[in-house]
């Protein structure tokens, strides 16, 4: 039985691909290494991307469990090229797996906010997913597409929601059956003892 990223191809595909049989370990393909630099050479980065996240996503979980996406951009490390930008990515992270099911690469960081829809555009069903992220995300744009794909979502509301943040401040928060004792509020709420 093949295993890897070739678990799921038939015979002829394996064959057109140029993998051959691992003399070492019955049962299990191998391809060649230029037969696998020639293939990526020749294939578009987002393309596979996307193949792959959706690969991953129909092995993330069970039926019934529910399951949860994180969204969030960050700048790589060491990737600065000549104009002097780093490679800033926008990824949807699985909550249990750790896995990436969807990435993109954002052209400057100020463009994350546009970058939202099109990740989870690439994610083949949404339907109840929990989609969390930080506040740069809570946008209305966001939520009414969440909530066309089906999807939930837990968000942060701070100063870029104003109204937002106000109407959750004037919420009965006592009254509430949380289990978690309410954290502070910034760093004033310690001194005046303000609880979210």
């Amino acid at each position: 039985m093949s295993t890897g990223c070739n678990a799921d191809a038939p015979p002829q595909v394996r064959e057109r691909l140029g993998v051959r049989a691992d003399p070492v370990l019955p049962g299990r393909c191998l391809p060649a290494e230029t037969t696998v630099r020639r293939l990526l050479a020749g294939i578009d980065g987002d393309a596979l991307d996307r193949a792959v996240g959706r690969w991953l996503a129909d092995r993330c979980t069970g039926a019934g469990e529910l399951r949860g996406l994180a969204v969030d951009g960050k700048s790589l490390r060491g990737t600065a090229r000549a104009t002097g930008r780093k490679i800033h990515l926008l990824a949807a992270l699985d909550h249990t797996t750790g896995l990436v099911l969807a990435r993109l690469d954002v052209q400057e960081k100020t463009n994350e906010i546009s970058c939202f829809q099109p990740l989870p555009d690439t994610v083949t069903d949404l339907a109840g997913v929990v989609v969390t992220s930080d506040a740069m995300y809570t946008q209305r744009e966001h939520a009414a597409y969440l909530l066309d794909r089906e999807a939930h979502y837990i968000v942060i509301a701070k100063g870029n929601q104003k109204k937002l943040r106000m109407q959750l401040k004037s919420l009965p928060w006592a009254r509430s059956h949380c289990k978690a004792a309410p954290r502070a509020w910034g760093t004033n709420a310690s001194k005046s003892g303000e609880s979210r």
